[in-house]
């Protein structure tokens, strides 16, 4: 019995010694292996590792997190209001590494745990200026290093304040295995503020979940939620205001099809000249070709910088008739404006019967189609949106508008090269094929 107490305390004594060099290594490769995750999958940032010291129990590492040298970065960088010249800014991430099977190093951290791993770490952020300045942000990032690779971290930063931006409470969540390709958020932000002279803005009750899984075909497919309470945007005193705003998005992937559904709510608290507008639409997506997709949104991604549309729709133009020809359906089950004057109500669903891709023509898809609408216009709105475009009221004239009780409606299908609006049939000529 003695002997083996002794034998199980040299057995963890050497996992407690020996093994944290060992693991160590493990651990450096996997933080590697989930950055050249993050750089594959952002073709805007860029993500360099500036520094890595490994030590027996402990390593610390540095990385800067950059706008891009691509189109898509300085795409961002513009939008974000940085230009296109200079160097900067950049996120930098200080990390201590605590690694070992039973991190004991990590007890003497603030969130330490014996839990079983690779590794636990903690992560500090700065935000270098375009200057060159340095400024430490707020709150730490924790993560833990599993066994098999996989990361979870979570920010945390209590309210706070930095030269003229305000924010919240944040709270931030990420579980990511690249081995996987699965990556799971839960975050929020309570709120944000901007401020620069007369020019005010500001977000309240920011929200984003998804958990989502890299396809092979180089997009993703799962479940994302984004909510946002109220953004408020005030200018020389003039306020807009829209809010709150929630989106779903679900899809997946089935023997080489991909469906999706998605809900979208919105309201405008008020529009100048209009008042309180709100939309809701709730649609889905289903039978697209997998890989035909996937290389249809690599296509765009590639040549979203080009100038001339024409030349971007000639890249994507063989892989678009192949994921076409393949069949889809499209469905807006619900498109609804409210305005103050009443709701226009729609909804819409499209077919494309599958084809052979080597044959395929776009003039054969008005034959491969098939396609309903519904529109109803509550007549107070009707008379609003006449006396803003009176040509509206032609709509009534030819006969795409027809008085139902309080409304105004429009039923229209579409089969075989034959439009039916409101019954009447209106016949659009096809092209030789």
């Amino acid at each position: 019995m003695k002997k083996s107490i002794v034998g199980g305390l040299i057995l963890l004594a050497l996992i407690v010694l020996i093994t944290p060099g060992i693991v160590g290594h493990l651990a450096e490769r996997s933080v590697n292996r989930q950055v050249e995750w993050a750089v594959d999958e952002n073709r805007e940032l860029e993500i360099t590792a500036t520094g890595f010291e490994r030590g027996w129990f402990s390593s610390a590492g540095r990385h800067r997190v950059e706008f891009a040298a691509t189109p898509a970065g300085r795409e961002l960088r513009d939008v974000l209001g940085f230009g296109d010249a200079g160097a900067g800014p950049a996120l930098i991430i200080d990390t201590e590494l605590d690694h070992g099977i039973v991190p004991v190093a990590s007890m003497r951290r603030e969130q330490g745990s014996l839990r079983p791993g690779l590794g636990r770490a903690e992560s500090r952020l700065s935000y270098e200026a375009p200057d060159g300045s340095v400024t430490e942000l707020p709150g730490v990032v924790y993560t833990n290093i599993g066994l098999s690779g996989a990361v979870s971290s979570r920010y945390s930063a209590a309210p706070g304040s930095a030269g003229n931006v305000t924010w919240g409470v944040a709270d931030v969540k990420v579980d990511s295995d690249a081995r996987a390709h699965r990556l799971e958020i839960d975050s929020r932000l309570d709120s944000i503020e901007f401020r620069s002279g007369d020019d005010l803005f500001t977000a309240g009750e920011l929200r984003f979940v998804g958990d989502m899984t890299d396809t092979p075909h180089d997009f993703y497919v799962g479940d994302v939620d984004v909510a946002v309470g109220s953004v408020a945007r005030v200018v020389s005193g003039v306020q807009l205001r829209f809010g709150p705003m929630t989106l779903h998005s679900d899809s997946e992937l089935d023997d080489g099809r991909v469906a999706s559904n998605f809900a979208i709510d919105m309201r405008v608290e008020d529009m100048p000249g209009v008042g309180e507008v709100s939309w809701q639409l709730r649609g889905s997506l289903g039978g697209l070709d997998a890989a035909a997709l996937g290389r249809v949104i690599n296509g765009l991604d590639e040549s979203r910088d080009e100038d001339d549309p024409a030349l971007m729709f000639s890249t994507i133009e063989r892989d678009l008739k192949v994921l076409i020809a393949g069949g889809l359906s499209a469905d807006i089950g619900q498109l609804d404006v409210t305005l103050p004057q009443g709701t226009l109500a729609t909804d819409l669903a499209v077919t494309v019967d599958d084809t052979d891709p080597d044959t395929f023509a776009w003039t054969g898809l008005l034959l491969s189609t098939e396609a309903r609408a519904n529109l109803r216009i509550p007549a107070p709105l009707f008379e609003y949106i006449a006396s803003m475009y009176p040509d509206a009221r032609s709509m009534i004239a030819l006969g795409f508008l027809v008085r139902n009780g309080d409304d105004y409606e429009l039923a229209a299908e579409y089969r075989q090269g034959l439009l039916t609006i409101n019954g009447a049939p209106m016949p659009i000529p096809l092209p030789s094929m």
